[in-house]
């Protein structure tokens, strides 16, 4: 059963394989200009260095994140200070040195809107089949309704399951709508050597948009 203790758990001891050094190259490589000081929401973001690369970029960026650990990591390992406010269920916590805001609480209890653009790499593919309905509906009505979506979803076989889960392409398109395209698609079986331990037959990471504009 995959729940808030779950990950909660997995972020105690250390078991973080989906968390990802450095910058995600995809991010850099689909991600379009947009108007500066455009909200940008990057849900389940973990301690993820994407979002300072996003606010480099001039945006005003939004993490949410359940896990205080994950938040107190990310602001350490980036000296960072920061202010907190409480607001209702969740903590809101403000980066002093750069325009992000991480949110500390369940992302269901979120429910700011109006976000110029979501960036989901590690997101959707963390939902088992029960949940993912939920959080897309829940995640496309914090945006604006010309707002730009990157995803980075993946698709595998073999005996290993998730999370992260396989999503096909599919369930995707029923999920997030008519609107979404996929850009690319990349079998890392063929690029990274821990994929290669016999437990995949494939393993297919895609690149997702919708862009209204």
């Amino acid at each position: 059963m995959i729940t808030n203790e779950f990950w909660l758990e997995r972020w105690q001891t250390g078991r973080i394989g989906f968390h990802l050094e450095g910058i995600n190259p995809k991010l850099i490589d689909y991600w379009p200009t947009l108007a500066k000081q455009s909200r940008v929401l990057v849900p389940l973001c973990g301690k993820t260095n994407d979002i300072i690369w996003l606010a480099e970029q001039g945006y005003q960026v939004t993490g949410v994140e359940i896990s205080s650990l994950a938040i107190i990591e990310f602001i350490g390992d980036n000296d960072l200070t920061y202010e907190t406010e409480h607001k209702g269920k969740i903590k809101i916590h403000h980066i002093n040195e750069l325009p992000i805001r991480l949110i500390e609480g369940d992302y269901f209890d979120f429910q700011e809107n109006q976000f110029d653009a979501c960036y989901d790499r590690a997101a959707m593919v963390a939902m088992p089949t029960t949940l993912r309905k939920k959080y897309v509906e829940h995640t496309l009505a914090r945006l604006a309704d010309d707002a730009f979506l990157l995803l980075i979803s993946l698709f595998y076989e073999g005996e290993k399951q998730g999370p992260p889960f396989s999503v096909d392409d599919t369930e995707i398109t029923q999920l997030w709508g008519s609107k979404i395209r996929k850009l690319a698609s990349e079998n890392l079986m063929e690029t990274q050597t821990e994929y290669r331990d016999g437990l995949y037959t494939l393993f297919e990471e895609s690149v997702w948009h919708i862009d209204q504009k």
